[in-house]
């Protein structure tokens, strides 16, 4: 589930304070104070092909274009929204003044990369309030999603933790391990044995949709959000809905591959134990009774849907990756045998789905 990690350093002494370089815009001048040092750490396994079962992240989707730190007290008030420089962020490290801190006390540290820009956070609430809805800039063709980020500001990412600031002179450390908001989703569909030997000629897909997916969610995850329905949250200002409705859908044209045929998604995940309705997966395609797709009189449509549950029946994490085989025993999809095992990025869920028995 870990990405990358961030890992930060503080200390309580002043004179470390007057030789950082401090940004005017964004801290206030200060009697007292600790400084945290940023190191960011790429722990991402190698890149690995498509529909590989190591799940390890392209260098698209780990590629860290804008970083921003949020800083919030024990109260739950904003003390520092820093934005890393290109140079900070090539060099995977930054040096930054926490102002007013003081040997004991907790803060919250808050990390957003390549979200988009963020303004008026005063708390924590704030932060955790804001959302993103742009699930339908990381989906596009194929060829397109599986070289490059099609989300031109790349794959959004967050993490968060919590430390208190030790005793002067000793060296605080904070790490914040960053997962994408994304769950990826890998597709490759075949006719099996039971097929060829049920049914003349051949079955082609043409595209996979899917569709029932969220709209939007939230950069933090709590613990408490739900992927579907109306449930809502408390926080000091009262309730917020804890997701969006599910109503994004994305119909992507399938690749053949060596007689199989792939495809490729991103959705909105989250964090959750509890019940959510499924995301649902519908391949269309062609089924051509003498294997001859250059004639087509002897052609028929077919269907076939599955439904994308998380483990057990729960959400679907995000910053995981689920690769479904489609099994294609017949030309309807009335029987369906769903078998899910969850994991991480660099693990992917395991979904067999055996249909048109």
């Amino acid at each position: 589930m870990k990405k990358m990690i961030l890992a930060a350093t503080a200390t309580a002494a002043l004179a470390m304070l007057a030789s950082c370089n401090k940004h005017t815009d964004e801290i206030a001048d200060s009697a007292t104070g600790s400084v945290v040092k940023i190191t960011l750490t790429d722990k991402t396994p190698e890149t690995r092909a498509f529909f590989d079962q190591t799940a390890a992240a392209e260098s698209w989707e780990k590629k860290i274009g804008t970083l921003t730190l949020f800083v919030f007290d024990g109260n739950g008030d904003a003390v520092l929204q820093r934005k890393f420089t290109a140079a900070e962020i090539s060099g995977q490290t930054a040096t930054i003044p926490v102002p007013d801190a003081a040997p004991g006390q907790t803060y919250s540290f808050y990390a957003i990369a390549n979200g988009s820009a963020l303004s008026g956070i005063g708390t924590l609430d704030d932060l955790r309030s804001q959302t993103e809805s742009e699930i339908a800039d990381y989906n596009g063709t194929f060829d397109e999603v599986t070289t490059k980020a099609k989300r031109s500001a790349g794959f959004t990412m967050t993490g968060s933790a919590t430390k208190a600031i030790a005793a002067a002179g000793q060296t605080t450390t904070v790490q914040i391990a960053l997962e994408r908001l994304v769950s990826k989703v890998a597709v490759q569909a075949t006719t099996d044995s039971k097929f060829a030997a049920t049914y003349p000629g051949r079955v082609r897909i043409a595209s996979a949709t899917v569709s029932r997916a969220a709209s939007s969610v939230f950069y933090f995850d709590v613990g408490t959000s739900h992927s579907g329905g109306t449930q809502n949250r408390e926080h000091s200002g009262g309730t917020m809905p804890l997701f969006a409705a599910q109503t994004f859908s994305h119909t992507q044209a399938a690749k053949e591959q060596s007689g199989k045929y792939a495809n490729l998604f991103y959705i909105y995940g989250n964090e959750d134990d509890k019940a959510a309705e499924s995301v649902l997966l519908t391949l269309e395609g062609i089924y051509d009774h003498d294997g001859d797709f250059g004639t087509t009189d002897d052609q028929m449509p077919v269907s076939y849907e599955s439904e994308l549950a998380g483990d057990s029946g729960k959400a679907i994490n995000r910053n995981t990756y689920r690769r479904v085989t489609v099994n294609i025993s017949g030309l309807t999809g009335a029987d369906v045998a769903v078998t899910i095992t969850p994991a991480d990025w660099e693990g992917p869920f395991n979904q067999d789905v055996n249909i048109g028995m």
